[in-house]
């Protein structure tokens, strides 16, 4: 597999953390409790306990917006840890499975239960 496709990226972001950098995860928390807190004292009690940042470097990470992040963060682990990775492909179509233990093709729907 030499390209990335949407479906792919999103795999690689839910379930490639151990490839990501301490700031590229807390980067990636950071906007996932942003954007589910409207609470400034939620907000607060979770910088306190570490859930999130308000470090320099962490905010100009996310800038640009949560899909910049992750666009950044898929293609860096894809060039860095293409070999590594533990993906779950079709064994019939070859494309990535919505999990890594589903055991039929969003695509093509064959099934190897």
């Amino acid at each position: 597999m030499d390209s990335l496709y949407p479906e792919l990226e999103d795999y690689i972001y839910r379930y490639s953390g151990r490839f990501m950098t301490d700031d590229e995860a807390m980067a990636r928390k950071t906007v996932m409790y942003s954007l589910k807190t409207q609470s400034e004292s939620m907000l607060s009690m979770m910088r306190e306990k570490g859930w999130m940042s308000d470090d320099p470097k962490i905010l100009s990470m996310i800038a640009d917006g949560s899909e910049a992040l992750k666009d950044r963060i898929v293609k860096r682990i894809w060039n860095d840890h293409r070999e590594e990775l533990s993906l779950n492909l079709c064994p019939e179509c070859k494309l990535i499975t919505r999990t890594p233990d589903a055991r039929q093709c969003r695509f093509c729907f064959h099934d190897w239960h």
